[in-house]
């Protein structure tokens, strides 16, 4: 059987090799930059941003960036995009990149949101920053522990131990500050350190009264076996199957210990709503900077800085080698 002869022209030959060079060219996907991966890789943002509430989960979320950074670094030291060709400098211009965009920059982003929310979150505190009223609820919260014996039924003595220990901790901060080297000061006034002794001590010393009054409400119901409002069922249920246990087998004073535990709880969740402000205020601060930085350091950064940087200690370190000096005095 014959078949018939095709006649091809020149145009629909170059159309045809057109064609098979755009789909041999396709375009190049990195293996990374699937949606899910990169959600994982900023993940450390998260962590850096919910340290403040949650600081073991905060340690947990460092791990799957840190895991996608190796694997980063790898793959483009191993590939040119879509083909093989291992180079050091690309691997090492990608760590500087990753490391700037995805970790440095924006865990400073963070801690900045965070430390702006405190002076700001004064107009909410009554002239109380966050960093105050954080330093304020964990000595009320070391004071509970203190509290022994008549303390639980001397209501002016329960009041003293807390204003009178807190008024001596406002007076052993702002000594602290005075004493400090420069250097020390810097770091302690970035992590709030000083808040006591840089929030005036009568707005510190009213939060405080109403917080002891709070407090001394909480105790005399639960001693009269009421659910007070400030706490929980299963904190009061907790009271009051443990206190009657805990008296019944060594006396009032470890009894105590139930009252100290529910006052604790209330102002753990003090403590947590305190801590929740700081942490949104860094993941805004987050939302706000995070495209920002990318292109600061991908366009400004890495193109203008880093990348002519390394280009230019390469050449002089191909310029030194011994094997060149070695080439020249051949020749």
């Amino acid at each position: 059987m014959l078949y018939p002869i095709e006649f091809t022209s020149k145009a629909t030959v170059k159309k045809q090799d057109k064609n098979s060079e755009k789909q041999s060219q396709k375009k190049y996907n990195d293996p990374l930059n699937k949606n899910w991966m990169v959600a994982l890789s900023f993940s450390n943002e998260l962590g850096a941003a919910v340290y403040e509430i949650a600081p073991k989960l905060s340690q947990i979320l460092w791990i799957p960036p840190l895991m996608y950074l190796g694997a980063d670094i790898y793959d483009k030291y191993k590939n040119d995009k879509n083909h093989y060709k291992p180079s050091g400098t690309r691997a090492f211009e990608q760590a500087i990149y990753q490391g700037l965009s995805g970790f440095v920059l924006p865990t400073f982003a963070i801690l900045a949101g965070q430390q702006i929310t405190s002076p700001v979150a004064k107009l909410l505190n009554k002239g109380i920053s966050v960093n105050a009223k954080k330093a304020t609820l964990m000595h009320m919260n070391n004071a509970i522990d203190q509290c022994v014996g008549e303390m639980f039924t001397d209501k002016e003595k329960f009041r003293n131990l807390f204003l009178n220990s807190l008024e001596n901790k406002i007076k052993a901060c702002k000594n602290e500050k005075l004493s400090d080297p420069w250097w020390k000061r810097l770091v302690k006034k970035a992590n709030g350190k000083y808040a006591l002794a840089n929030c005036k001590k009568d707005k510190i010393i009213d939060y405080a009264k109403k917080n002891v009054d709070t407090l001394i409400k909480i105790k005399d119901s639960l001693q009269a076996k009421k659910k007070p409002p400030e706490i929980s069922n299963s904190s009061f249920k907790k009271y009051m199957r443990e206190y009657p246990i805990l008296k019944e087998t060594y006396g009032e004073v470890f009894a105590n210990n139930a009252l100290r535990y529910s006052l604790k709880t209330y102002e753990n969740k003090l403590l947590f709503g305190n801590k929740l402000l700081k942490t949104i205020g860094g993941i805004i601060a987050l939302v706000i900077t995070i495209k920002p930085i990318d292109t600061f350091v991908k366009k400004v950064l890495m193109q203008k800085y880093i990348d002519p940087g390394i280009d230019k200690f390469s050449r002089a370190l191909v310029d030194s080698s011994n094997l060149k000096k070695h080439i020249k005095n051949k020749l």
